[in-house]
């Protein structure tokens, strides 16, 4: 059954700081991205603005958001990048700062980066890197981007030996978490964005004892099975509170832990095993798909190291096939070559590795504890 109800409520602004001192207007709901053109002039931005797009958002509401920018106003160029992962590269990345340099590009324009967790990536790495910084403005077009990639200012591209390996902490200026952008979206982009979901399900009360962030009455893991029991839509009105939720969770994190010291590593649960199967299949898995089997197989392995009961992990294995997400390792993919993607992940340091491993019931996670790197065949 699909829900018909469209979700019309207000959008939400929120002004975001970090330890860094660093301010980031954030407005989430639908119709949050008709506010661009305001936002840029209470930065004070220059008039050059780069649109960073991809085809298959580009067809959709690139149109829309031009729209929003007069031309007596804003100095507007595009760049479409190719869709995906493949758009994360230094041939991309080059292409972009050829851009700005050929329009006389100062530190007071903007890059707008319109579209998923790849095209944010890019542009907040060329953002953060020309000229030292312009201003980063992002308007998310896939749930997870709204969720997960568009806060925190993580940026990076890819190189040919991992995912992400070439990155900055960069802060944008303005996130526009429009839900309307999601109307588009193939539902395969909406299921994936549920994987995040219910990661942030899983670590929300380490995160309200480690921050500022409250919970609510009902945890997010029993909403998220509430919700899931039918397919879920791009209005459906607990999808809206969810992202509103994410996001802050994501907020007071990123808040407490700008440069991933600490509290912040939590929000990897899922990622060591996903990050390696995105890349040895070739990013044929969506990063939600991967991470949805990478949280199943750490789950897994707490309750083999007996930090959590069985009944948890069927709750999780539950919960991610009725959103239709994958549990188990693709076919062809070797535990060998997982193993090696993994030595490479970024959080190793000598014979030592960073896991976020869940702990005691869900919504708990040990996101300080190093293993021992022999500990990562035991994930596969």
């Amino acid at each position: 059954m699909r829900h018909k109800a469209r979700h019309k409520g207000p959008v939400i602004t929120m002004n975001w700081n970090t330890t860094l001192d660093v301010k980031t207007r954030v407005a989430v709901g639908a119709g949050a991205r008709q506010k661009l053109s305001s936002i840029l002039a209470q930065l004070g931005a220059g008039k050059r603005v780069l649109i960073v797009c991809q085809p298959s958002t580009a067809v959709h509401w690139l149109r829309d958001i031009l729209d929003t920018l007069p031309g007596e106003d804003f100095q507007v160029t595009t760049l479409e990048v190719p869709d995906g992962e493949q758009c994360k590269t230094t041939e991309w990345l080059l292409r972009i700062w050829e851009h700005l340099e050929g329009r006389g590009f100062d530190r007071q324009d903007t890059i707008v980066a319109l579209g998923g967790g790849a095209v944010l990536d890019l542009a907040g790495f060329a953002c953060s890197t020309y000229l030292r910084g312009l201003n980063l403005v992002l308007i998310p077009t896939s749930l997870l981007a709204q969720v997960d990639a568009s806060i925190g200012g993580k940026n990076a591209i890819n190189l040919p030996t991992g995912k992400n390996l070439a990155g900055t902490f960069f802060f944008p200026r303005a996130v526009l978490a429009d839900q309307e952008v999601l109307s588009t979206l193939p539902e395969k982009q909406i299921t994936s964005g549920l994987a995040e979901i219910i990661k942030y399900a899983m670590i929300e009360e380490t995160v309200a004892k480690s921050t500022d962030y409250e919970k609510g009455p009902k945890p997010l893991f029993e909403l998220i099975e509430d919700m899931v029991k039918e397919s879920v839509e791009w209005d459906d009105p607990t999808l809206a509170g969810l992202i509103t939720n994410c996001i802050k969770m994501k907020l007071y994190v990123v808040h407490r832990d700008p440069h991933e010291t600490g509290v912040r590593r939590c929000l990897n649960l899922g990622h060591t095993l996903g990050h390696a199967i995105e890349a040895q299949s070739e990013f044929e898995l969506s990063h939600g798909e991967a991470v949805a089997i990478g949280l199943h197989h750490i789950t897994k392995y707490s309750v083999s190291q007996k930090k959590l009961d069985k009944e948890a992990l069927e709750r999780v294995k539950e919960i991610l096939m009725r959103a239709e997400l994958p549990t188990d390792l693709p076919k062809g993919l070797t535990k060998e070559r997982l193993i090696a993607q993994m030595n490479s992940d970024k959080k190793r340091s000598g014979d030592k590795v960073k896991l976020v491993v869940p702990q005691s019931k869900l919504g708990v996670v040990d996101f300080e504890s190093s293993y021992p790197v022999t500990e990562l065949a035991k994930l596969v």
